[in-house]
């Protein structure tokens, strides 16, 4: 066996054990495992590309982390999450990025992230039958990491539809769909709000690219085109209410109105304005303490900022935010080149990956939920799909 193709089994491996909780010495494993297949991969087989088109800015937003060391708050706590949400996802895009260029990639990758989506779905759906206490504690990881992976895999399954009915592929069409109607289905169990805000903006999204690409369709085709997304989009909407309404008779929510994080934000801002340009170190949590003092009469669990980019903004400054900012810009350039490719599998990829970006900003917008095995999965996705999709000519 080839040292790619191997590098491909491990990723696929480590991507399916992301979307699951209580993995952790898996996925180490598997990390190093990756590490060194993928070092002989790019040794060995010289038309492997061994680094992903975004390690100049993930690099540069890494190394402003790091740095955060010499005045951070709480440095031990600043080390170990550095190690956590930068070394470890940094050897994820890059051991995927590798083995997702294997000659095999497709046969291994797919079948194995598309199998441990339906074990994960079939684990909440299973945890919410049992009720509130068990979901929060379940192999899927409770309602926050659950609705993080959901809104990573959906763009995956809706663009994989539509690759396979071009390519004249009706059992993969059926399967991709039901994935999608899988995952829909598991993501009322998390019984959380922004995941359908987040699906919403990934069907407009995919549904956008792919009507640009298809100009040659007839009046009618776009406008029952035009008409799916419309229902989809009531739909999601209509959910969303069903879902704030449950929420609230089950007393685990206020009224949008009345949304604890409305007093969380501007003590963060005030908190940030206390170090501009350096924040406080790099790490969510590190003014939890003060938080927890601060607004534990209002909610216990807000110990952090609960969006991304105020909690960039609170840990390592305006560089920080700056450089994640262009960092994720950079990643959604790169797939927006991959979208206008002539090939629909480049395509394909590059639809996915945008859409992917802009489901984990969105689910970030309200809660800071992009560390961890969400990290992971993110990064280890975006360089799978970045490989995948460099294997045909992409506009420029």
């Amino acid at each position: 066996m080839k040292a790619s193709t191997a590098t491909a089994w491990i990723a696929a491996l480590f991507l399916a054990s992301s979307v699951f909780s209580h993995t952790v010495a898996l996925r180490l494993v598997l990390l190093a495992a990756g590490i060194v297949t993928a070092s002989i991969a790019v040794a060995k087989e010289k038309d492997l590309s061994a680094l992903p088109p975004v390690w100049i800015p993930f690099v540069l937003w890494g190394a402003w982390a790091l740095a955060s060391l010499a005045w951070s708050i709480e440095p031990e706590r600043t080390l170990k999450e550095w190690r956590n949400e930068v070394f470890y996802t940094a050897a994820a895009l890059g051991i995927c990025y590798v083995g997702a260029q294997a000659r095999q990639a497709e046969r291994i990758l797919l079948p194995v992230l598309g199998a441990a989506s339906m074990i994960v779905c079939g684990v909440a759906l299973y945890s919410f039958s049992r009720g509130i206490g068990p979901y929060q504690q379940g192999f899927h990881g409770g309602p926050g990491d659950h609705s993080s992976a959901l809104l990573t895999l959906m763009p995956c399954a809706l663009v994989m539809a539509w690759h396979a009915a071009r390519t004249s592929r009706p059992r993969l069409v059926w399967v991709a769909c039901g994935l999608a109607a899988l995952f829909v289905v598991s993501a009322y169990t998390t019984l959380n709000r922004t995941i359908w805000l987040g699906f919403i903006v990934q069907l407009a999204l995919v549904s956008a690219m792919i009507l640009r690409r298809a100009l040659a369709l007839s009046a009618r085709s776009k406008r029952i085109a035009a008409l799916v997304s419309l229902a989809a989009l009531a739909s999601s909407l209509a959910v969303l209410g069903s879902v704030q309404s449950e929420r609230e008779r089950m007393r685990i929510a206020h009224p949008m109105e009345r949304d604890s994080r409305l007093a969380l934000w501007p003590e963060i801002l005030e908190r940030a304005g206390e170090r501009p340009m350096t924040g406080f170190g790099f790490g969510r949590g590190l003014l939890r303490d003060e938080l927890r003092a601060e607004l534990g009469a209002v909610d216990v669990d807000l110990w952090h900022a609960h969006n991304l980019f105020l909690d960039a903004l609170v840990q390592v400054g305006a560089p920080g935010v700056l450089l994640l900012v262009v960092l994720l810009g950079v990643l959604a350039y790169r797939a927006w080149l991959m979208a206008g490719s002539p090939d629909d599998a480049a395509a394909a990829c590059g639809i996915a990956l945008l859409a992917v970006v802009a489901g984990m900003v969105v689910r970030n917008m309200t809660d800071s939920l992009l560390v961890r095995q969400n990290a992971l999965l993110f990064w280890g996705l975006a360089g799978a799909l970045l490989a995948m999709g460099r294997r045909w000519p992409v506009s420029r």
